[in-house]
Parts: C-alpha cells; structure tokens; sequence
C-alpha cells in the first residue's frame, strides 16, 4: 500500500517530556517545480522520490544546499525558536511525547512575531560568531559556554510568550492549525519513520 505524506511543506515534530526535535519536509511536488524553475539539482528527484526530509539545523541545511544547489530560505534557529514558544504556551507540555505535523505557513508565521519578542541584543549577538579555525580550543569552549547560556535565557524568555492563537488549554496536537493536505495512502508519520531510517543508515 501507498504511504500517505503530506502534498505541501511541513514542519515535523518529535516531543519527549519537554525536549523536541523538528524537521522539515518538502514534498516530491514542490522539488519538481524548483527543478522546473532550474533552481535546484535535478538530481534531488533520484535521490528523494517521497520528497526530502531534513532535521531543522544549520548544518542539515548546509548539506542539501551543498549536495543540491538550493539554499532553504529559512533560518533553522528562528524556526526552533518559533516551534519552542508554541510548544511552550500549550497545556502540559513538559511531560506531552508524542509527534506529529504542522503546516509550514502556521509555523513560519510565528517566526518573526516570536523575534520580536526577544531582546535586541540576544538577536544580534547570536549572530556574530567568528569562524571557529580562526579560534583557538579555550575560545571555542568559552564561546560554546556563551552560546548554551545566550539559548538558556532565550528559551526563558520564549516560555513565557503567550503566542496568539495558541490555546494554553489544549495539548499540542489538539491545537487547531491548518489542515495538512495529505496523498492517499497509509498512516502519515510511516513515511517521516521511514526516511529517517534511510537517513540514518546513510550517515
């Protein structure tokens, strides 16, 4: 039987007791069209028939730009950040484990509100980091101490954002975002299993 996925950009969270981790999946659809417009390899169509699946981290990004010659116009840290201050605001959301989709325009909407509400300077200091070769180890070690701090006080700040149209009453996925528009087929998470076993093999 076919594997149901989801026919649009989604965002694809793993919960466990607090602690989250978020992907992003981009449908076969949506690379056909980017190789149409020549904006991307069309090599990522041999390579990922169901659509890509990729972990939201810098680094995950930098590979498929690298592999594929398409940069995702998205920030990976906004889009934590983004995901953590929903997350947050629902009801019993340090003990939820569970996953499940969100639609990408619900998710990318937040980004910039979510932004806002942190202090300028976190914003800016986040992004000065010199290139770790030109660092030596005590630097390195002293910016990542730096860094985990500047996430601690950031995250501080977002759990206590109340996102609008989040209901603080309801768990995550009784949250009312858009519907996913889904191909026919079996149980929907089967295909996120399924890439992250393939890509886990291949690392």
């Amino acid at each position: 039987m076919a594997i149901a996925s989801p026919n649009e950009n989604v965002y694809y969270y793993e919960c466990n007791n607090g602690q989250f981790r978020l992907f992003y999946f981009m449908p076969p659809r949506e690379l056909k069209d980017l190789c149409d417009e020549n904006r991307i390899s069309p090599n990522v169509l041999k390579d990922f028939p169901d659509g890509v699946d990729l972990g939201c981290t810098e680094a995950d990004f930098k590979r498929f730009e690298d592999a594929y010659g398409y940069t995702i116009p998205l920030d990976p840290r906004a889009l934590h950040r983004a995901f953590f201050a929903i997350f947050s605001t629902t009801r019993n959301w340090k003990n939820f484990r569970g996953s499940g989709f969100i639609p990408a325009a619900d998710l990318e909407r937040h980004m910039k509100k979510v932004d806002r509400a942190l202090p300028k300077e976190r914003r800016i200091r986040e992004h000065v980091k010199p290139p770790p070769d030109q660092l030596s180890l005590k630097q390195l070690r002293q910016r990542r101490r730096r860094q985990a701090v500047l996430q601690r006080q950031t995250y501080e700040v977002l759990q206590k954002l109340q996102v609008k149209g989040i209901d603080p009453d309801l768990t995550l996925p009784e949250q009312k975002f858009s519907t996913v528009k889904m191909e026919e087929g079996a149980d929907a998470e089967e295909v996120f299993l399924r890439l992250h076993q393939k890509q886990r093999k291949e690392q």
